[in-house]
């Protein structure tokens, strides 16, 4: 029912709705006079003059006789090509009598000058001779001051021009399009535009420029927690030294910026950001650095002495210095990518990925430099590739072929770091495991406890380093009361190391219950080393020690036990491992009443502070005939840099007789 009645309802309440609204209305008056808007285009012919005379600012001289050249273009596509120099441009503007504060907008003139209105400075650009600076054009909107505005005739503008004659063979001088003259509110409005235009011409640019940076945060990032993994150091700066040279270059746009500060700052951006790619390429492929790499290296170092050689024309033309520079970059963008193709050739996936997007940048690169230095020397009419590249897409934002180049390379390089990150993690996790079980092994053949051995005091320090070492020790008592000892260190670390301790340690004790000679000891466990054909070598010293203090020693490369902190000095064979023909002479000596003997591997001499000063075998041996916790944590706190093992062994049973070898420690013939 509702439905049904719903449309006569409508039309009631439009009905009603119009009733009620219904009261006189008077029509809008338009006033084309008061809110048209305020702002003319100077587009049309002014009278043009080389030279230089002041008195052609003046609103009375007559410049009938000069040239009529069109205001929007240089003089130089106007049949002044090839002038530097000085020159004048003037021209009439008729000012109503009531007006709003006025403006005048130049989009860009080349290069530097001075504008006057009825002969008055209004305002400037660089600096004139006899001490000029040359400037990049640039949008510039300039007050006109009331008082110098007549009322009953045409203001007269002059614009005195100076352009580089180190410039004249790249075209000429004079605005680079059609000026304005209005409201200066309108023409604020109106140069806003103009920068919104730009910033939208740039604005995929800006994104790049917004990615370049955040990269460059985050290769720096990553390069702080892996600072032996340079690519991603190369990596930051060559984003951060492209986003430099894009803000440069922009920053050109808006801002007048000295010609040979320009020219200087992107070459030397644009130099350290080709050697940190250059770089960055040679980490990735892992790379030799040939005859390939130093040519693409030398190729940048030589742009920047050319630059500044080629400033003001001093030294060499700007053709010379175009042609030098062009010449350098394309020698360095053709060794990059023969790198690329001879890592990709070698099967380096990262050389693959990265080939295609760096080809096609450096491609894009060349045939542009090509047509613009071309362009610039006035071999060609027009710089048709660049022409062409900056209009590949314009909706819904400009993007050039360059930038689809870069933007492809960044994916390139992106894609590479994250599987290189991703490779680094699974191999870190994977010599984490190795790590775990490593340490699970050498713990396994550690003693944990020091066996009790009637009539000897033993004691026994352990501290591994960050790292899993190959130092071990073994305590093994002996049928008549005697104990057999063994220290050594093997070489290598993690589980390579772990298993050969295990080896060797296995080894050990099977002997122990056949012989209990070290030399003979020795002689089999350098047969097993040998057996492995792994190429390592193990440092290891076997001593036996009776019950009444009197020891026999075989040393294998170790390091010399002390007596009491002074060093027995013995002879010793070759470390395990090394030649199949190695014999290990024994040496006997006794062990005074309540001497110590001291046994350590090398990470106590070896333990370096931050200094780079060691430990060494002085202070070694001044804390040599202290306890093991008092010689390990010495060494701990000078500066741990590998395991550390401390064992030391004083002899309870042995005699007052005995004591006459007391003194200087002493080596007889086993």
């Amino acid at each position: 029912m509702l439905a049904r009645r719903s449309p006569r309802c409508a039309a009631i309440l439009v009905a009603f709705g119009a009733l009620v609204c219904a009261r006189p209305v008077t029509a809008q008056t338009f006033d084309l006079e008061n809110d048209r808007v305020q702002m003319t285009e100077l587009k049309g012919l002014w009278r043009f003059h080389t030279g230089d005379d002041p008195r052609w600012a003046d609103p009375s001289f007559d410049d009938s006789s000069w040239a009529l050249l069109r205001s929007d273009t240089d003089w130089g596509s106007q049949g002044y090509k090839g002038y530097g120099g000085l020159a004048w441009y003037r021209f009439r503007v008729r000012i109503p009598a009531k007006h709003p504060p006025l403006a005048l907008f130049v989009p860009g003139l080349a290069h530097s000058y001075e504008i006057f209105a009825n002969g008055h400075l209004i305002g400037e650009v660089g600096r004139m001779p006899p001490h000029p600076l040359t400037v990049l054009p640039s949008n510039l909107q300039i007050a006109i001051p009331d008082k110098f505005i007549p009322s009953s005739q045409p203001t007269v503008f002059a614009i005195r021009v100076w352009f580089s004659p180190y410039f004249a063979s790249m075209g000429g001088g004079g605005p680079w399009g059609a000026a304005r003259i209005g409201d200066s509110s309108v023409l604020s409005e109106w140069k806003a535009l103009q920068v919104t235009d730009l910033l939208r011409a740039f604005s995929f640019g800006d994104l790049l420029l917004v990615f370049d940076l955040l990269a460059a945060v985050a290769g720096f990032a990553v390069f702080s927690l892996r600072p032996t993994e340079r690519e991603y150091l190369w990596f930051a700066v060559f984003e951060l030294s492209t986003a430099a040279y894009l803000i440069t270059a922009e920053w050109s746009f808006f801002k007048p910026v000295p010609v040979s500060l320009s020219f200087v700052e992107q070459v030397f951006l644009s130099a350290v950001g080709n050697v940190a790619f250059l770089l960055f390429v040679m980490a990735v492929i892992r790379g030799r650095r040939g005859w390939l790499f130093w040519m693409a290296f030398g190729s940048n170092i030589v742009c920047l002495p050319a630059v500044v050689a080629g400033q003001g024309g001093e030294w060499i033309s700007i053709g010379i210095m175009l042609l030098i520079t062009t010449a350098a970059f394309l020698l360095y963008a053709i060794c990059v990518p023969l790198l690329l193709v001879r890592g990709a050739r070698r099967g380096d996936v990262d050389a693959h990925l990265l080939l295609y997007p760096a080809g096609l940048d450096f491609g894009v690169n060349i045939v542009a430099l090509i047509s613009a230095t071309l362009y610039l020397l006035g071999l060609t009419h027009s710089d048709w590739f660049n022409n062409f590249s900056s209009s590949l897409i314009q909706r819904p934002v400009p993007i050039s072929l360059q930038n689809l180049a870069d933007f492809l390379q960044q994916l390139g390089i992106l894609a590479i770091l994250v599987l290189r990150f991703a490779r680094s993690r699974r191999d870190e996790q994977r010599m984490a495991g190795e790590l775990e079980s490593a340490r699970a092994v050498q713990q396994i053949l550690i003693p944990e406890e020091i066996p009790a051995i009637a009539g000897f005091r033993i004691a026994c320090v352990y501290r591994p380093a960050s790292e899993v070492g190959g130092d071990f020790f073994q305590i093994i008592p002996m049928d008549d009361g005697g104990v057999l000892v063994a220290i050594g260190d093997v070489s290598g670390k993690g589980m390579p190391a772990a298993m050969t301790v295990s080896l060797l340690v296995g080894t050990l004790r099977t002997l122990a219950h056949y012989t209990e000679s070290p030399g003979e000891i020795l002689a089999r466990m350098n047969q097993r080393m040998l057996g492995r054909g792994d190429g390592g070598f193990t440092t290891c010293l076997v001593l036996r020690m009776s019950a009444e203090g009197a020891g026999t020693l075989a040393n294998a490369g170790h390091l010399a036990p002390y007596i009491d902190g002074e060093e027995i000095s013995a002879s010793g064979g070759l470390p395990l491992g090394l030649d199949a023909r190695s014999r290990y002479s024994e040496a006997g000596f006794r062990l005074a009443a309540k001497s110590q003997l001291t046994l350590v591997t090398d990470g106590v001499v070896e333990a370096r502070n931050q200094g780079g000063e060691l430990f060494g075998f002085e202070r070694t041996a001044s804390v040599a005939a202290g306890s093991a916790e008092s010689i390990a944590l010495a060494a701990q706190e000078f500066g741990q840099q590998d395991d550390i093992t401390v064992l030391t062994l004083v002899c309870d049973t042995v005699t007052a007789a005995a004591e006459v070898y007391a003194g200087s420690p002493t080596l007889l013939p086993a």
